[in-house]
């Protein structure tokens, strides 16, 4: 856990405990993996390349 997850955490809620700011950041991180892993992977000759 990084001390700008915990200033930011309390900056929230002043007395939050670096565990809960941990376990929260942990949460997050599994969820973004498990996520990243869920979506297809597309090549870059067959992706959609728009300029808008």
């Amino acid at each position: 856990m990084s001390s700008r997850s915990l200033a930011a955490a309390r900056r929230v809620d002043p007395d939050v405990s670096p565990a809960a700011v941990h376990a929260a950041v942990e949460a997050a991180i599994a969820e973004h993996t498990r996520e990243q892993r869920r979506r297809p992977i597309t090549p870059p000759e067959t992706a959609d390349h728009t300029d808008a």
